[in-house]
Parts: C-alpha cells; sequence; structure tokens
C-alpha cells in the first residue's frame, strides 16, 4: 500500500472495529427467582440482581476497551509520526515555490481527524531577518485521492486561523515586501481562502503613531472560474495607540489572480479619519508597484482646489462607501469613495489670524480619479452652520467646477476680523461691525485655472455696526451687499434701526477693498437727537450741539462718498429737517421746543460746513423763527451763527435764569417783565466764549424797577439792542422807553453799559418825566440821603422832569451807586419846603448835580411864573440855587457872608439872587437851609417898591383906600414848619403912607377925636420889628405926617392878636395962640397914650393915662420931638447886601 494511504486505512478499520464494540446490544430482560425463599422476587430483589448484570457487563467492555486502545494506540503512533514527517516536506516545498523569497517556519504540520493538514506556528520573515507574518494556524483540506493517486497537493481551502500580517515601510518609502518575487503557480485549480480572525498592521518609517491595523478580520476568497476570486469578509479597522472605537471594515469584490486584477468595493462603518489617519493615507499614495500616477490628482493642489487639501486639519467620523479597482497592472486605480459623514471637525486654515473648525459634520463626499463631490456637507462652529455643495473635475489638464458656499449665522467677533487679511482688517475696524450674518457665494473656475467668487450675497442678521469716523450705532442691521458677477462690486440693500428709528442704506461699492470706492444714500425718519448722536458728530460739531442742548429728533437723507484708493476718507453730505426737537443752549439755558426746520452738512476730511434754515420754534406763547451756520476744519473750529427773530417772549423768571451770569446781573439791576419781541444773534469764533446779542429788540406790556432806583415802572414799551464790544464791555442801547408808574408817564431813551469788572453805567437821555409825584414809592426808591433832601423839600402835588440821568456802580459789592443829572423840573402849581414853605409854585427849576454814594453836589436856577409864600403870591421868581451835602443855598451866599462895620455894604447883582415881583414889587430872596431831619433855615427877603393899594385889594379881606409903596426887608431863622421855631427881625415902610382906612388907624383917630383924616394921613410909615415864639415884637411903629405923628410899639401874635401902644404930641393946630403956647407949653404938649387890643380887623382902642416917662421911654419918644427930622422916611437898616435905590423919585438916598 502507499505509505500515504496506509495510515488512511488503519484509521479508518480501527473507527470500525471501535464504533462496532461501543455498539454491543443492550442485555435482554432476565426473570429470575430469589434463591432465598424461592419465589417470584421481590422489587428490592430485582433491583439489586439487575445491578450486579450491568457491572458484569460493563466491567467487560472496558477491559476490552482499554485492551484494544493500548493496541491501536501503539501502532497509530508508530505510522502518524511518520506521516508528519512526510506532509511536513511537501509543505515546505510548495511554499518554497509560492514565495522563494521568504524564510518560512512552523513547529508542526499533521493531519487532522478530519483529514485536514494543520500547520502550527507559521512564521514568515524577510530575507533580512524582519518578521513579515505569522500563523498560529492553518487549516488546509487537500484532495486526497489525488494526493494517492498521482502524489500531487491538491489544496481545495485553506483556513488561516489568527494572520498577523506585518506590513512596514522603511524611511526610504521601501516596503518590507517590496523585494520579493512572485513564485510560480503550477495549479490550474484555486483554493478556497478562508481567514479567520485576522489582523493586518501596517506601519509606516517605523513609527508606531503611523501604524494603523485590520483586525478581526474574517475574510472568504471563493474561486470563481480558473483565475478569478471572490471576496466577502469583515473586519474591524482600528489604531493600535488609540482609544477610539474601531471601524466596522465588510467588503465584497473579485481578484484575478493571472494579473492582480482587482475590484473591491465595501464599506468603512464608523471610520473616525483624523489627521493622523490623513498622514497615514497620504503616505500610502506613493505605491512601489505604479509610477505615482494614481495618486496625480493630490499633486499642484493649488491648481486643482480652490483650497490645497493639505492646509485642511480634520477629524471625521462616518461611513466610507469604497469601491477600488485596477484591472491591468500597468493602469491607474481605479476608485470611488463616498464618504457619509456623520459627525466631525474641520480646522480650517488662516493666514493672519487663529483657526477656525467646523464640528459636527454631516453630508456627503465623493470622490473618485476624475472628480470630488460634494453634496450637502454641514458643519457647525457654535451657533454658526456652513453648507458646501460642488464639483470640481480634474479630467482635463486645467480642473474645473464649482463649490456653493453657504454660512449661517457667522458671528462678526474677534476671531472673524483676525482670519481677514491684513489689508482688509483696516476696512473692519472702520465699520466694526457685530453680531452675524449669513453668507452665500460660489466659486468657479476659469480657463487659466484660477477660482473667482462670483454672485456672493452677504445677508445681514440682526447686526450693529459703528464706523469709527461717525460712530452712531446702527442696530438690527438687516440686508444684503450682492456681488456683481465676478466683479468687486457690491450692491447695498440695508436696512437697520439707528435710534429706534428704521433706517436704510442704498448704494454701491465698486472694487470692494482697502481702496473701493463707494456711494452710499441713508435715510431715516425721526432719528433721535441724543447722546448716542452727539458722540457721533466731529468734536467740534459736538461741542457746539452739547452747547445747544439739542434733543428731539430729525428727518436725515445723507450720502457718503468715498473716492477710490487706499486710506482715502469719506465725504458726508447731510440734509434733513427738525421734528418736534428742543434746544437749551448751554450759555443760554432757555428752554426752545417744538422746533422745525431744515438743515444741511458738508462733512469731508478737510473741512465741514452746516447750515440751518427756516428754524422755527417755541416756548410758552413765544415763538422764534432764524437761521444759522457753522463752519470749520478738523481741529480748527471756525465760525458759528444762529440768529432768531423772537416773538412774544416773556420777560420771566425762565429767561432770567437762562442768562449769563452777566446777563442776568443786568437783569438783577433793571428787573424787567413784559413781552420781548426782536432778534438774537448768537456768535462763537473757534473755542472762544459764546457771544450773545440782541441787535434790535421790542418790550411791550412790561414793568421795570432798577436796584439802584427801585422805581418800578409799569406798562413799559422799550425798543433797542444790546451788544458786546471788542473790549468785552456789555452794552444795552434803548432807542426808546415808554413806561409810567400808576399816573407818573416816563419817556426816554438810555444806555446801560457793564464792562468786565462789571462796573455798570446807565445813561437816560432825553427823559421825559410828566405827572412824577413824590409818594413813597419814590421816596423809597432813591438813595438814603437823597430820600432825606426830597422827603425835607417835601414837594406836593405833581411836577414834571425833563433833561438827563446818569447811574454808575461797581461790580463789587459795598460800593454805592453814584448819580449825574441835568434837569429841568416843572412844577404845575406845586408846594415845596425849602426852609419855609412854598405855595402853588408853577414854572420850572433846571440842575445839574452829581450823588457820590453819601452826598449830593447840585447847581441850578428857578424860572418860575408863580410861587405863594406864607400866602403871598410871587410871580416872575428867577434866581440860582445851590446844594451841597444837604446844605441848599437860594440866591447868593454873599448875602449871609460876614460883614465888616466900617465897610460900605457890597450891592449883590440881581442875577445871583432869586428875584420875584409880588403886589407891583421887587423882591429879592436869599436862603440858606440844612436839609436834614431838623432842617433849619436862615432867610433874607428884601422888598421895594411893593403896591400897598395892591396888597390891601389881594389880602385884606375889608380892602380900603390904602395906598403907598412898601420896602422893606425880613431875616428870619427858624427850624422844620413850626412857626414856633421861627425867630428873626425886618423893617417895613410905606410912603407915602394912606394908611387912614387901616382898622387900627381909624380905632386912633378916634380915640384921639382927631377929625377924619385927611387924604395923605402920613408922609410914611415905618416898623422895625422882630420875630420870636410864635409873635411878632414891634420894637417901633412910625406913622409920619405932616400935621400928626404917632410912635407905637407892641406885639402881635400869629393868630391876628395885637397888643399896641401909641405915643403921640398934641398937633399945634390944636392950640393956635402963639403968645400962649410958651406958657401953656408944658401943660398942652404931654404925650397921649392909646392902648390898642384886640384882632388886627377889629381892634378897640382907649387912650391911657399919660405915661411916666422914664429914660427909656424918653429915648422912644425923642424921635417925636423933632418933626421937622422926620419929614423925610429913614434909609432901611437891612442886615444883608442889596442893591441901593432911590426910595422915592427925586428923592436923595
Amino acid at each position: 500500500m502507499d505509505p500515504g494511504r496506509f495510515p488512511i486505512a488503519v484509521l479508518c478499520c480501527t473507527a470500525h472495529h471501535f464504533r462496532r464494540v461501543i455498539a454491543l446490544p443492550r442485555p435482554r430482560r432476565i426473570l429470575a427467582v430469589d434463591p432465598r425463599c424461592h419465589r417470584m422476587p421481590s422489587e428490592e430483589f430485582r433491583v439489586t440482581h439487575r445491578w450486579s448484570e450491568w457491572k458484569r457487563t460493563l466491567w467487560g467492555l472496558f477491559g476490552l476497551l482499554v485492551i484494544t486502545g493500548s493496541a491501536a494506540g501503539i501502532w497509530v503512533h508508530h505510522v502518524w509520526s511518520h506521516s508528519d514527517k512526510l506532509l511536513a516536506q511537501v509543505v515546505r516545498d510548495n511554499l518554497d515555490q509560492l514565495a522563494p523569497g521568504l524564510t518560512v517556519h512552523f513547529s508542526s504540520c499533521h493531519f487532522d481527524l478530519l483529514r485536514r493538514v494543520r500547520v502550527e506556528n507559521i512564521e514568515l520573515t524577510t530575507p533580512d531577518g524582519q518578521p513579515l507574518a505569522s500563523v498560529p494556524q492553518i487549516t488546509v483540506a487537500i484532495d486526497r485521492q489525488t494526493l494517492a493517486e498521482h502524489q500531487q497537493l491538491v489544496i481545495q481551502q485553506i483556513t488561516l486561523h489568527r494572520p498577523h500580517l506585518h506590513l512596514v515601510r522603511d524611511s526610504q518609502d521601501a516596503w518590507n515586501w517590496q523585494d520579493l518575487t512572485r513564485g510560480v503557480a503550477g495549479r490550474t485549480v484555486l483554493p478556497s481562502w478562508t481567514i479567520e480572525d485576522g489582523q493586518v498592521d501596517i506601519t509606516l518609517s517605523g513609527e508606531p503613531d503611523k501604524t494603523r491595523s485590520l483586525e478581526q478580520l474574517n475574510l472568504q476568497l471563493v474561486p470563481s472560474g480558473a483565475d478569478r476570486y471572490l471576496l466577502d469578509g469583515h473586519g474591524l479597522f482600528t489604531h493600535p495607540q488609540s482609544s477610539q472605537p474601531a471601524a466596522g471594515l465588510t467588503l465584497t469584490g473579485q481578484w484575478r489572480v493571472t494579473d492582480s486584477g482587482v475590484s473591491i468595493h465595501g464599506q468603512l462603518s464608523d471610520l473616525l479619519a483624523d489627521p493622523a489617519l490623513m498622514q497615514f493615507i497620504t503616505g500610502l499614495s506613493s505605491l512601489p508597484d505604479g509610477d505615482g500616477s494614481d495618486a496625480k490628482h493630490l499633486e499642484e493642489p493649488e491648481r486643482r482646489f480652490p483650497l490645497d487639501p493639505r492646509t485642511l486639519s480634520a477629524t471625521l467620523r462616518g461611513d466610507l462607501a469604497f469601491r477600488v479597482t485596477r484591472w491591468q497592472p500597468d493602469t491607474d486605480w481605479d476608485y470611488r469613495l463616498l464618504l457619509t459623514l456623520k459627525n466631525g471637525q474641520l480646522q480650517l486654515p488662516s493666514t493672519s489670524g487663529p483657526a477656525r473648525a467646523l464640528t459636527r459634520l454631516v453630508g456627503q463626499v465623493y470622490l473618485d480619479p476624475h472628480k470630488l463631490q460634494v453634496k450637502d456637507l454641514l458643519g457647525h462652529e457654535g451657533d454658526t452652520t456652513a453648507t458646501v455643495n460642488g464639483l470640481v473635475s480634474w479630467a482635463s489638464t486645467i480642473p474645473n467646477g464649482h463649490l456653493d458656499l453657504k454660512i449661517q449665522n457667522l458671528p462678526l467677533d474677534n476671531r472673524f476680523h483676525e482670519s481677514l487679511p491684513q489689508e482688509w482688517r483696516a476696512l473692519y475696524d472702520t465699520y466694526n461691525p457685530s453680531g452675524s450674518v449669513d453668507m452665500a457665494l460660489s466659486l468657479g473656475s476659469h480657463d487659466d485655472g484660477s477660482w473667482q467668487v462670483a454672485n456672493s450675497v452677504l445677508t445681514a442678521r440682526n447686526c450693529r455696526i459703528r464706523h469709527a469716523k461717525f460712530p452712531y450705532p446702527l442696530e438690527k442691521v438687516s440686508g444684503t451687499l450682492t456681488q456683481q458677477g465676478t466683479s468687486r462690486d457690491l450692491v447695498v440693500e440695508v436696512d437697520a434701526v439707528a435710534g429706534g428709528q428704521p433706517t436704510s442704506f442704498r448704494g454701491k461699492i465698486q472694487n470692494a477693498g482697502p481702496a473701493a470706492s463707494s456711494q452710499i444714500d441713508i435715510s431715516v425718519n425721526r432719528l433721535p437727537i441724543d447722546a448716542q448722536l452727539l458722540a457721533a458728530v466731529s468734536p467740534a460739531a459736538r461741542r457746539t450741539l452739547e452747547s445747544l442742548a439739542i434733543r428731539g429728533a430729525v428727518d436725515v437723507r445723507a450720502r457718503l462718498n468715498r473716492p477710490a484708493g487706499s486710506k482715502r476718507q469719506l465725504t458726508i453730505r447731510l440734509d434733513g429737517q427738525f421734528v418736534d426737537s428742543s434746544v437749551k443752549f448751554q450759555h443760554f439755558p432757555w428752554p426752545i421746543e417744538k422746533i422745525r426746520g431744515e438743515f444741511s452738512a458738508t462733512i469731508s476730511p478737510t473741512r465741514y460746513a452746516w447750515r440751518f434754515e427756516t428754524l422755527s420754534g417755541q416756548h410758552a406763547d413765544a415763538s422764534l423763527a432764524g437761521s444759522g451756520h457753522l463752519d470749520g476744519q478738523p481741529g480748527r473750529p471756525g465760525l458759528f451763527v444762529l440768529d432768531l427773530d423772537a416773538q412774544h417772549i416773556r420777560l420771566d423768571q425762565d429767561l432770567r435764569a437762562a442768562c449769563s451770569d452777566e446777563l442776568r446781573g443786568l437783569w438783577d439791576r433793571g428787573r424787567p417783565t413784559g413781552r420781548l419781541n426782536g432778534r438774537i444773534a448768537i456768535r462763537r469764533q473757534g473755542t472762544q466764549p459764546v457771544q450773545v446779542a440782541i441787535p434790535r429788540f421790542t418790550i411791550d406790556g412790561g414793568t421795570m424797577q432798577l436796584t439802584g432806583f427801585p422805581y418800578k415802572l409799569s406798562d413799559l414799551s422799550a425798543t433797542g439792542s444790546y451788544d458786546i464790544t471788542k473790549t468785552g464791555q456789555r452794552r444795552l442801547t434803548l432807542s426808546s422807553l415808554n413806561a409810567r408808574h400808576e399816573n407818573t408817564r416816563l419817556a426816554t431813551r438810555g444806555l446801560l453799559e457793564i464792562d468786565q469788572r462789571k462796573d455798570w453805567m446807565l445813561r437816560l437821555e432825553s427823559l421825559a418825566c410828566n405827572d412824577l409825584v413824590a409818594d413813597d414809592d419814590l421816596l423809597q426808591a432813591l438813595p438814603p440821603r437823597l430820600r432825606q433832601t426830597i422827603s425835607h423839600l417835601n414837594p406836593q402835588r405833581t411836577f414834571h422832569l425833563s433833561g438827563l440821568i446818569e447811574l454808575r456802580g461797581a461790580g463789587e459789592p459795598g460800593f454805592p451807586i453814584t448819580a449825574a443829572w441835568d434837569l429841568e423840573t416843572h412844577l404845575p402849581g406845586n408846594r415845596l419846603t425849602t426852609g419855609v414853605q412854598l405855595e402853588d409854585v408853577s414854572g420850572k427849576v433846571t440842575s445839574r448835580g452829581k450823588w457820590y454814594g453819601q452826598h449830593a453836589e447840585m447847581n441850578g436856577n428857578f424860572s418860575l411864573d408863580s410861587a405863594s409864600l406864607w400866602g403871598y403870591q410871587f410871580r416872575d421868581i428867577q434866581g440860582p440855587f445851590h446844594y451841597r451835602n444837604q446844605d441848599l443855598v437860594i440866591g447868593s451866599n454873599q448875602a449871609f457872608a460876614p460883614r465888616a462895620t466900617n465897610k460900605r455894604r457890597l450891592a449883590i447883582p440881581l442875577q445871583e439872587r432869586v428875584t420875584a415881583k409880588a403886589v407891583g414889587g421887587l423882591f429879592t430872596l436869599d436862603a440858606q437851609a440844612r436839609i436834614d431831619q431838623q432842617s433849619t433855615y436862615h432867610v433874607k427877603l428884601n422888598m421895594s417898591e411893593a403896591n400897598l393899594e395892591q396888597f390891601a385889594r389881594l389880602y385884606l379881606r375889608d380892602p380900603r383906600k390904602l395906598k403907598g409903596r412898601m420896602r422893606g426887608w425880613v431875616d428870619l431863622r427858624g427850624r422844620g414848619n413850626s412857626p414856633s421855631d421861627l425867630t428873626g427881625q425886618g423893617q417895613l415902610q410905606v410912603s407915602p403912607a394912606e394908611l387912614y382906612e387901616l382898622p387900627i388907624v381909624v380905632q386912633l383917630f378916634d380915640v384921639l377925636s382927631l377929625g377924619p383924616p385927611q387924604q395923605t394921613a402920613f408922609r410914611y410909615a415905618q416898623c422895625d420889628f422882630q420875630l420870636a415864639r410864635s409873635k411878632i415884637q414891634f420894637n417901633s411903629i412910625d406913622l409920619v405926617g405932616n400935621s400928626l405923628q404917632l410912635r407905637g410899639r407892641g406885639q402881635a401874635s400869629f393868630q391876628g392878636q395885637v397888643g399896641l401902644d401909641f405915643y403921640s404930641m398934641l398937633p399945634k393946630s390944636r392950640l393956635p395962640i402963639p403968645f400962649l403956647q410958651p406958657l401953656i407949653a408944658p401943660l398942652t404938649t404931654g404925650w397921649v397914650a392909646v392902648r390898642v387890643d384886640g384882632k388886627a380887623n377889629n381892634p378897640r382902642a382907649r387912650i391911657r393915662p399919660a405915661p411916666v416917662l422914664d429914660d427909656a421911654l424918653r429915648s422912644f419918644l425923642t424921635a417925636l420931638e423933632n418933626p421937622a427930622a422926620r419929614r423925610q422916611p429913614p434909609p432901611l437898616n437891612a442886615p444883608f447886601g442889596q442893591r441901593q435905590r432911590r426910595l422915592l423919585p427925586g428923592t436923595p438916598e
């Protein structure tokens, strides 16, 4: 028998006999009799007996098996040991033919019970001793009949148990199997292959981190035809150094053995493709048996892709469906890869900032040698999503294709800023956007191989923009920036919210980028004028607008122009109108509301210009209208002009509070009220203080009360202007002013000036004050000293003033107000107290004077038509007066100068004295008064050539035929208005004196029985008197006639009571006998005394007894003893200078 078949035959025969042994028939049932009782056994006996029989049978069988097994084992061992050696030799010979360059080691080779060859612990090493593969066990099913009949090893099936293949590429890109030669295949029948729980390790450059493994590989290769295998398997694709779950591999395909043609398709489930795997796959692209053309699509990526794939870093998890085919060795690999992403992360490169990463990638990517197609590739970065669809073909020399990219909710943050190219960052910083945008763009290839963006649309979603040059925040920005074709021109259609109001942006950007040119039109209604808007304008305009404190809203139409070129700046053109705005100027915080009007502005890099037209506004019931402009250059504020026409402005506390300190001080000095109409001019040059002027104004229905002269004026109407001079002096010019105080009417024009030291001057010219009354209001308005003076003058009734008044004051507190005046006072029947009481004063008084704050100086002249003193009416009163420090002088001071007794009295010119006419005579007056609380006065009055007849007719109740010329003088001193304080002296002379109808004279004649008086009873009458204690003391009364002389004395009270004593001697006509005269003279020439008492208008006279002639009386009566010497009236002895005049024509003085 063939040695190869003998062991098999022996094994078969042994198995047959063993089956016969173990298949012995079951022992039959034996009915036994219990020998102890010789009867049918009990159940217990039957069981015991049956068990004994079985024990004997089993022991017999066991003995037989042991004997047979021992013999067979010894024989089988002998045969098996010899067959394994032979089988191992056959296996080695076949392996040397299949892989002539490999070194094969295995521990054993034998047949198993199923007639299969088992080869255990196989180790394959390369010629340089590097391990290539290890297989713990290989089971080979062979064709036994062919082996027995033809001694040929025909393998039907090969099963590799837990094979482990090591594929290593060194640093020279040489694989450890690359130098192996392919064995000669002489078989015609292909065995089927089965790999169970296999593992393949692929290592690049000997680095463990570049090792990938295919584990738990279960693969079947089923022959299909003479040279083709059908492949079907599954396994796990792992990274030995990673803790990530392995990817499941399933594959099917075909393998053509003769020319190594292969077609495999399958799927890697839950494949994790990280950067390390990408590097690993890139390393595998250099295959040893080709020219590298299979990877040529990865060359020159900058020409094939719009983005260099080598710059991408991705970590992807998904299912990779693949199909790899190459039927001819010299052809390129034909592959189809479809990656269905379940999750992943893609790191995007950035040349100017931190890399961006897309996470949660889903979608599909298809790749073959001719194109790359992306479908619905969706990635996330936070809330940002990116979707890519596209196709890139490199079938031709120049790749072509398109990519559509959609990015949603892309945040405009610092990362976005850092990712921009450096030249775009300046533009980004100019607009400073924030929020998120949607972006849609298309990348298309061109004939030159370049890729360009076309028809991109940037859609803003709730963004916020704050332009660097005009940093006004735009919120809720929505709209689109649309690219026109492949150009760099953008159409802007954006809507936003500015200050809570809808705002639109329409325009075009040409050549978008740092050198772009643009024209953007902005439209917004009711844009609020608030702190945000003020912060956005230029510093100069902001200072102006902040000083105006403007609030409200505006309708704005703006155009932003930027010329082409780098570092070019915007030019802004604004047109708009104010809507219900308000202004409260910082330097004149008087709120103006409901402002409307138009404005325009041109703001360029070199200058700015604002224009305000048809402005109108209201404050309460006041209305304003005007226009203005503001010009300047950046960093150099120019001129600001605002002209307002005001109507019906109330001069109230609101307006006062709005004034500057200086203007408020001016206000407080006048305290005006009423309504103001006029023009207000506001100016500011550069950074200088704002100047407010009123070129013209009118005030109606107002009041005024000057601080320095708090005399309230009502029904005030005025016209004038207010401005500030170049020297900083504030000047209020009154072109006209009309007012009244109760019944007093005032009209004037004037000037008020306040210098930089706040010293002020008020000058009222052409002053006309009618029906002025020196009442409490006027007195309280005057300074204390002047008030005291006027109080003592005590003018009653009304009077009129005209002329000029000037008031001056200091800005520093404590300085008194001074005044100067040049006035003309008209007195229509007034009453004054100038030491003495003047009644019914009519005429005018001119005065020029100054008030120094504590005292006054004044000079003036009387020009009175009439006045009444002590009840006597004077007319044509002329003369000067002087006032200084409460001292009033009327007339001439020379009248009060002390006189030397040995010098002739000096005549005082009439023009230096007060002269008046009354009762046909001329009166001169000189007076001194101290205007204080005591009001002392000294009056000297001289009368000449007065008409007694006229006097009697005017002032006597029962005028009689009294005639004569009166001359006299009086020197009075007094204090206040009390008659008891009046003292003085005087003389009165009447010549000729027709006094016979005087009541006193009539009584004298009746008592003396003188009969009816002659027509000229007396040549003259003269009396010397003194005043004291409300009485007139007559020192002497002389009644001198041709035939009768009376000399009297006595007193009279101011109430009209008289007590007079008259003395006379008998006239010669009573004793006509000449020769008896000497005899009886002592008897007939005695004195006659008459006592007159009673009222002056109704006296009673009686004869008194002859008085005792003492020395005093004798001296008093001596004048009667020489009648001839008394024929002419004696000169008057006035104690003050007077003009010497003849008393009667032809009479020597």
